[in-house]
């Protein structure tokens, strides 16, 4: 097997595991720190990162298979590794910390399964691409920054021991403020983590807020700044392996809600003694399913090939990821709909795996790019950006 094959077999075994212990989670609210143990056993912290720090130093494309095998057995772990990885494959793509930080990043996660994390979005804010400034200040001192905000969204908050917080901080030469990235640990003076995560679905992601209250780090923890609305320093590569990340994830979702309504249609069998499988709408249903599921990897993968080999025919690679992540979010919400369906009335009960499906599926919605603004950026290269006109016919 090639190194996909091989990682991809690791993450199907870990999945069965994930798989059991999902509901428990997903009932409690609980974040699954036996899952990051085993996925730490199994390598996966390190599978973004670069060889010469000890990991594996995967491809987009492994990436994606491996993300799309770990969702099928439990959303929440997946799509919470996801975030820790987008900081590894995107980061040595186009590099924006500086080396002795990332080198830090990157052999803590091989070495000690530390994760690491954003943590930029906050409430009233939404999400930093917005172009908004966070209400989160950094304020030099003697010593190096004081940091006070409030952060929402932070995944993987109860486990995290990186947490890379935006800020904004006065401009040197008076004019707005600038944005700019600090790392943070978990045991900083000033840092609390508060239990806030009680969402519909992917609960088990440990998404809680941040809290910094005149929290103070050393100067050295500064990672670099911007312009207050400017892009992001990692620019295209970060987009496109969120992007494709939350898309794959989704993806192993409903081919989860796919496998339960498939063996079902195949065992049900009502008062007639036929097993529901033989239903002209059941079988056109399943029949849509796959259809469904089959073109969302189209998709995704034909934009993760584009942008490995930065394919100058057709559409751009970019914006093959941001056509993939919003067709594959709603052929993916549809195709659990249609699971549902199949199943019946007996979907809606919670001891069925099928409910945690159908709420989990929906959570990529609201990750980059928002299909508003996918669609905004499709516009813009069709409508705005100087094209060579048609050349008549020689």
């Amino acid at each position: 097997m090639d190194d996909g094959d091989h990682w991809e077999a690791r993450a199907r075994e870990l999945a069965g595991r994930f798989a059991m212990r999902a509901a428990r989670h997903d009932r409690e609210g609980s974040f699954p720190f036996e899952n990051f143990a085993e996925l730490h056993e199994a390598g996966f912290l390190g599978l973004c990162v670069p060889a010469r720090f000890g990991g594996a130093e995967a491809t987009l494309t492994t990436f994606l298979r491996t993300q799309e095998a770990l969702a099928a057995g439990d959303g929440s772990t997946a799509l919470a590794l996801n975030m820790h990885q987008l900081r590894f494959g995107p980061e040595r793509e186009s590099p924006t910390y500086p080396e002795h930080w990332f080198a830090e990043l990157c052999r803590g996660a091989v070495e000690h399964g530390w994760l690491a994390n954003t943590a930029a979005t906050e409430e009233g804010l939404g999400s930093p691409a917005g172009g908004g400034t966070p209400a989160t200040r950094a304020t030099r001192t003697a010593e190096g920054w004081e940091l006070d905000g409030r952060k929402t969204f932070t995944t993987m908050a109860p486990l995290l021991k990186y947490f890379i917080v935006m800020a904004q901080i006065p401009a040197d030469d008076g004019g707005p403020p600038r944005l700019a990235n600090f790392v943070v640990y978990r045991d900083d003076p000033g840092v609390a983590i508060e239990e806030t995560w009680d969402s519909l679905g992917m609960r088990a992601t440990g998404s809680h807020d941040l809290v910094l209250e005149a929290a103070c780090i050393p100067a050295d923890r500064f990672l670099n700044e911007r312009r207050a609305g400017g892009p992001d320093a990692r620019g295209a590569a970060g987009l496109a392996w969120f992007a494709l990340g939350v898309a794959a994830t989704t993806i192993g979702v409903a081919t989860a809600a796919r496998d339960y309504a498939v063996a079902f249609a195949r065992e049900r069998t009502p008062n007639d003694a036929r097993t529901i499988r033989e239903y002209p709408g059941v079988r056109t249903r399943i029949a849509r399913i796959d259809l469904l599921l089959q073109r969302s990897r189209a998709l995704v993968y034909d934009a993760a090939r584009a942008w490995e080999t930065q394919d100058p025919r057709g559409m751009p690679p970019l914006n093959r990821a941001a056509v993939a992540k919003v067709e594959t979010l709603n052929a993916c919400i549809e195709a659990v709909d249609l699971a549902m369906r199949v199943v019946g009335g007996v979907s809606l009960q919670r001891q069925r795996p099928i409910e945690r499906y159908y709420r989990d599926v929906r959570a990529a919605l609201h990750n980059p790019p928002l299909e508003d603004r996918a669609l905004e950026m499709l516009a813009r290269a069709a409508l705005d950006e100087p094209v060579e006109p048609p050349r008549g016919v020689e």
